[in-house]
């Protein structure tokens, strides 16, 4: 690893889906989004659901993160989320879809679990479709 780089490892219970050195890591916690470079101070934070940008210094790239956890400490930064994919891997129809299908529940009588869940899922529903519109502006 170069001094200037920062270490990233992105993984969720299936998968692994990002290691190695970048420029800069910008995701989304509860209160906003967060940009760590190399040399941030040690945290560890909350991760929301929503997009994961990684600068390296050839490319940038977007992936669509659900909740959990990250790292950060000596020139490393690890995130442990529940769900994480490629914006370019994304089917944004089907991501609409989901969306609309959670809107519609959420407007029906529900308890307050099946709430939380409808909640849950018309916000990785939201990330998907921001993290496949952000890979598709690039790309213009």
């Amino acid at each position: 690893m170069r001094p200037s780089l920062l270490y990233l490892a992105i993984l969720t219970p299936e998968k692994k889906l990002f290691e190695g050195d970048v420029s800069q890591v910008i995701f989304s916690t509860p209160e906003g989004s967060v940009g760590v470079m190399y040399g941030h101070a040690p945290v560890i934070a909350s991760v929301a659901e929503g997009i994961i940008e990684i600068v390296t210094e050839n490319d940038r790239k977007t992936a669509a993160t659900g909740q959990g956890f990250c790292e950060i400490a000596y020139g490393r930064a690890e995130f442990f989320t529940d769900t994480a994919e490629w914006a370019d891997e994304i089917d944004a129809i089907r991501a609409k879809e989901a969306l609309e299908r959670a809107e519609h529940r959420i407007n029906s009588n529900m308890s307050r679990m099946e709430y939380v869940r409808t909640q849950a899922a018309m916000s990785r529903a939201i990330a998907r479709l921001k993290a496949s519109e952000t890979y598709a502006a690039r790309r213009k």
